[in-house]
């Protein structure tokens, strides 16, 4: 067995400096061998360290596993001396180590939740009950309000006992904490044999999910294994709609529309959005987004200065299998850019949008495109309609949005002889459109219809064939 750099004699930085010698199971115990390693390497910085121009990480930092070694290494090191490639490497195992200490202290109030009154000298002992109060100790402890202790413990609770398998991944730095929340969120109320049927289909995947990804994919998973309990949990929570306003830190205001139907938000917003973009020209100061706030005002106030007529009607764009359609399955369909609805609320969008204009493509067996079309015929071109209904979003690693309101980009230049032929076309939004070209980004489309995209720090990142729901 190949001993990894971190454990073999040489410096993390430059050059081989000094002999630490210290290899599990030659004579040492493990334990005892990492705190070995971290003293010496503290001592190292301190007392036996020429500063260079650049440090180095070891190549295999990635595969060290969280625990203070690695807190060590990443604590010694001059983020000023390091190259972009490396910087890049050293945030991302700060990150795993920021997870392994949340995970920790999530898992420290569990302790404290069942822990008895007792002072400094008391006996190691656990209450078989939760400690009334317990949350009370964890807000003095910690300076948090109530509310946000109680909310804490709770997902502690959860987290160390029937998300056992998710805060095991969030321990060993695999996990962070927004895609934790979003696993409690979705199934810290759910029975345990859907909690395992969802952790079956989802965990192996969640490391590389965006946490909007993972929310989607969680919801779908959630509608799959239950859908009775989504669909009440669906009608309870439209029962809560309403409408919020309040001010902002910097004297402006919000109006916020919650827990509306997602189709009737999407139809809306997508309004909203065709008669901003007609108003928008070059001679235009206000951002899109900006345009899209004041035309959405003037339309709640029943006033419209838009100079276009208000009864265009926003689509909805919508995902659903043919079976659910039918009613011969009930597998839940997807607004594009909002993510997963129920199949009963899916088949009703699906009724309501019947004189609308539908694309539709068939897959094999691997979920590769065999043929696409349109229903009616688009004023656009014909490569966009085949580009819309093969890539339902941007092509960008995490990006959803949906690919109706993306650019089309050459994956080749078309200023290098890249043609504006459908293989060669691909949806990007116009953010990440312009940093592909700008940063720049390079991409290479895969024989499986991923797409492989390298970074301009050297990184490579993988943007799977259909963007994971």
């Amino acid at each position: 067995m190949a001993r990894p750099d971190w454990v073999r004699s040489e410096h993390m930085f430059d050059s081989p400096r000094t002999g630490i010698g210290l290899w599990p199971g030659e004579g040492h115990d493990d334990t005892v061998a990492e705190q070995q390693a971290y003293e010496l390497t503290c001592r190292l910085m301190d007392d036996d360290w020429a500063r260079p121009s650049r440090h180095v990480l070891p190549g295999d930092l990635e595969e060290i596993p969280v625990g203070p070694f690695l807190a060590a290494i990443a604590g010694s090191v001059d983020r000023s001396c390091l190259n972009g490639h490396d910087a890049v490497r050293l945030m991302q195992t700060e990150a795993r180590l920021s997870s392994h200490f949340e995970a920790g202290k999530l898992a420290s109030m569990s302790e404290v939740a069942f822990c008895p009154p007792g002072g400094p000298k008391a006996p190691v002992e656990r209450s078989p009950a939760e400690i009334e109060y317990a949350a009370v100790e964890i807000a003095a402890a910690l300076s948090l309000t109530r509310r946000s202790a109680e909310l804490q413990l709770d997902e502690a609770l959860c987290l160390t006992g029937r998300l056992g398998r998710v805060w095991q991944l969030f321990s060993n730095g695999d996990l962070d904490a927004y895609r934790v929340r979003a696993f409690h969120q979705q199934l810290g109320h759910r029975e345990r044999e859907v909690i395992d049927a969802v952790l079956d289909r989802v965990l192996d995947d969640a490391t590389r999910l965006t946490t909007g990804q993972l929310g989607a994919r969680l919801a779908r998973q959630v509608m799959a294994a239950d859908p009775e309990g989504a669909d009440a949990g669906y009608r309870e929570g439209l029962g809560g709609r309403r409408v919020v306003s309040y001010q902002n830190p910097d004297f402006t205001a919000s109006l916020i529309i919650g827990s509306a139907p997602p189709h009737l938000v999407a139809a809306a917003m997508r309004h909203v959005d065709l008669v901003a973009r007609s108003l928008v020209t070059d001679r235009e100061e206000r951002s899109l987004d900006s345009v899209r706030a004041d035309v959405a005002l003037d339309l709640l106030q029943g006033r419209c200065r838009c100079g276009v007529a208000t009864t265009t009607a926003g689509g909805v764009h919508l995902r659903v299998d043919l079976a659910t359609l039918a009613e011969l399955a009930d597998e839940p369909g997807e607004i594009a850019g909002y993510g997963p609805v129920h199949a009963d609320i899916t088949r009703q969008i699906a009724l309501d949008q019947i004189a609308g204009e539908w694309t539709y493509r068939v897959v094999d067996d691997h979920g590769q495109v065999v043929a696409a079309g349109i229903t009616r015929r688009r004023p656009s071109a014909s490569q966009r309609r085949r580009v819309q209904a093969e890539y339902e979003t941007c092509i960008f690693v995490g990006c959803r949005m949906p690919s109706y309101d993306c650019d089309l980009d050459h994956r080749k230049p078309f200023s290098h002889g890249g043609p504006t032929h459908n293989d060669n076309l691909g949806p990007l939004c116009r953010h990440h459109h312009m940093a592909r070209h700008h940063a720049p980004w390079l991409l290479i489309r895969l024989p499986n219809g991923g797409h492989h995209w390298t970074s301009p720090l050297g990184h490579t990142y993988i943007r799977a064939r259909a963007p994971p729901v």
